[in-house]
């Protein structure tokens, strides 16, 4: 059994602890797990499987109703805890598709949203009263501009991309800085675009659109991952103390 199975176990037993004592317990996790326990084997193992966890059900509550000492109740609670996970571990090691089956009705939690861009506001904030911009903000220059100009062999072999660029906050930065720098040269009428394309677009391009180690490069051109590549690791700075 993989560490993933295992963690998935860990999160199943630990959310189904903490609402067991609600009404989430009626609603979804008695059937859930005496389904899943049970593996479709047969009628009689369904029902112990449901006697079984009432009686673990009616401990765990009789312990939280009952808890005037809170370390003895919390240690109780873990005790229960790790007893259902126990029982759902064994159900994985020994039924091929019960992993599938544990995910489908508990899917994992989904990631947080990271910040889409450096500069998401619309051009009237960026320059207030200046010269009016042609794009409204970045997503209207890469929608109507970047992504109908550039054209590349997306093969995730020389070039890559990926449809969901705001979910990526390095990508966001860039395709702003773009954008920006695309509206102030576009009005030098010599040499701006000149300029944006082999100072500005080219670099970013290139960084943005390496297969191997740009911003997307855990995705490709028919959609986003759902595990991205996570921040820089970095420690609080704290100045030595004199």
């Amino acid at each position: 059994m993989n560490s993933s199975a295992i963690e998935h176990a860990q999160r199943v037993a630990a959310q189904v602890t903490a609402e067991a004592a609600g009404e989430e317990w009626k609603r979804h996790h008695h059937m859930t797990l005496t389904f899943f326990l049970a593996g479709a084997r047969s009628s009689h193992e369904e029902d112990h499987h449901a006697r079984q966890l009432d009686d673990w059900r009616k401990r765990l509550v009789d312990c939280l109703e009952a808890g005037a000492y809170a370390k003895v109740t919390d240690a109780k609670v873990a005790e229960l805890q790790e007893q259902l996970q126990g029982w759902i571990l064994w159900e994985l090691r020994y039924r091929d598709n019960a992993l599938d089956s544990l995910v489908k009705a508990y899917p994992p939690p989904k990631p947080p949203r990271e910040p889409r861009s450096l500069f998401p506001m619309p051009a009237a904030e960026v320059h207030g009263d200046q010269a009016e911009f042609y794009f409204a903000d970045v997503f209207d220059f890469v929608t109507g501009y970047l992504a109908r100009t550039i054209r590349r062999p997306l093969d995730g072999t020389s070039a890559t991309w990926c449809p969901r660029w705001w979910d990526h906050p390095e990508a966001g930065a860039r395709l702003s800085a773009l954008w920006l720098a695309w509206e102030q040269l576009r009005l030098e009428p010599m040499l701006g675009m000149t300029t944006w394309w082999i100072q500005h677009a080219d670099p970013h391009l290139r960084v943005l659109m390496d297969p191997k180690q740009g911003p997307f490069a855990a995705c490709s051109p028919e959609g986003h991952t759902q595990t991205p590549f996570g921040p820089l690791p970095n420690d609080p700075y704290e100045p030595a103390q004199g």
